[in-house]
């Protein structure tokens, strides 16, 4: 067996979040994934630090063999051309109008190598007035308009406080485009340019919200855990202060929520049988379940509703997390020593194939250290098939 990309070879001009974990991905399916750094340059310090080095360059560089290329000289421009040659992916995600001044934009690309998928992302596409600026994830969930719609009614917009939230789903945009243009290519249409903008996934990932406003003409209010079509459907804090999820997604479970919460009266109300009755009285039917479930420790409720049926779900620490045995059964989040790194945590795979080898997690590589190896590998394919640089690109 071997695993769902093997075969597929990527050169992966990538900085900071979005691109290097779309490559990363690609290369936990297989692929062999060729990270390029400038010579001398330091990489991102993007903090929190570990072993001098940031946490998010160790993570988002697994998978991958690294090299260094000074791609603004020319001898190396043209190894880098003949590596590109031997990929079936480029990916990058610099700022606008560099690798055009590099040589290495797709339409000079695409006339040596015809096959190739060239993917660019970038923050807001390639075109329209934001072009200039630097995407990154906080400014990115201000324009988009999530903060607008993120925290409660009497504060103000909040940020996601995950910094990459919006990065990383948008990582899985290029991850199945790419997939689904090597797909097209196997039907023999072969390569093609591929543009992806965080803008874009953003605005997707709100396609519901955003139905809202044109269906009331009001943006969405900011409802805390809450959300506007169904009611219940948020958090709820218990007798200890912790806080438990709980949703009622059927109408057929409210009864079930009811009884298992002693309030059997509220699910024989007929303002509160059917989903659109409760959001029609979701201010006087949520505070009634706030009292209800503040006055029992949230594992008391978390058997009564598991019981019942309902759906929920108790907040739980990472601590706990880590030593829940969902977790640790399915092998979501392990740990191993590392030559370059010492001992690391790091997620699991979040997919297996049953006829494919087993997904494993390979951790990053230190910055050049496949230098004489994948040079050696150019320069057989060189002298076997002297590639000719594509025309462009400047020191």
């Amino acid at each position: 067996m071997s695993k769902p990309l093997d075969g597929i070879r990527v050169f992966d001009l990538t900085l900071a979040g979005v691109g290097p974990w779309a490559a990363k991905l690609l290369g936990e399916l297989g692929a062999d994934v060729i990270h390029v750094e400038a010579p001398g340059r330091p990489p991102m310090a993007v903090p929190p630090m570990f072993n001098g080095i940031s946490v998010l360059y160790v993570t988002a560089n697994a998978n991958k063999r690294c090299i260094t290329l000074d791609l603004k000289d020319q001898k190396e421009r043209q190894t880098a051309y003949s590596l590109i040659k031997s990929c079936d992916v480029f990916l990058e995600n610099m700022r606008p109008g560099v690798v055009e001044r590099l040589g290495l934009d797709y339409e000079s690309l695409s006339k040596v190598h015809p096959d190739l998928i060239y993917v660019s992302a970038s923050g807001y596409g390639q075109t329209g007035p934001m072009v200039p600026r630097p995407g990154a994830d906080p400014q990115l969930q201000a324009y988009s308009g999530w903060t607008s719609i993120t925290g409660t009614e009497e504060g103000g917009p909040e940020f996601f406080r995950h910094f990459a939230h919006l990065d990383y789903n948008t990582s899985q945009y290029i991850v199945q485009s790419i997939l689904m243009a090597l797909y097209n290519r196997e039907r023999g249409r072969g390569g093609q340019k591929i543009e992806v903008a965080m803008l874009a996934a953003a605005m997707s990932l709100q396609s519901s919200r955003i139905a809202e406003y044109f269906a009331t003409g009001a943006t969405p209010k900011r409802m805390g855990s809450a959300t506007t079509a169904i009611v219940p459907q948020q958090a709820f804090q218990c007798q200890e202060g912790r806080w438990i999820a709980v949703g009622v997604t059927e109408d057929s479970q409210w009864p079930a929520l009811c009884e298992a919460i002693g309030r059997a009266d509220l699910g024989q109300d007929p303002r509160y049988a059917t989903n659109r009755g409760r959001v029609e009285h979701r201010d006087e039917l949520v505070p009634i379940l706030e009292a209800v479930f503040a006055t029992k420790p949230v594992r008391w409720w978390e058997m009564q509703l598991t019981e019942a049926g309902v759906p929920q779900g108790r907040f739980l620490t990472w601590n706990e997390l880590r030593y829940h045995p969902q977790v640790v059964e399915n092998g979501l989040m392990l740990d191993q020593e590392t030559q370059h790194w010492g001992h690391i945590y790091h997620e699991g795979p979040p997919w297996q194939f049953s006829k494919c080898d087993r997904i494993t997690w390979r951790p990053a590589s230190a910055i050049g250290e496949h230098n004489d190896e994948v040079r050696a590998e150019v320069a057989k394919m060189e002298a076997a098939a002297p590639a000719a640089a594509p025309a462009g690109g400047s020191n």
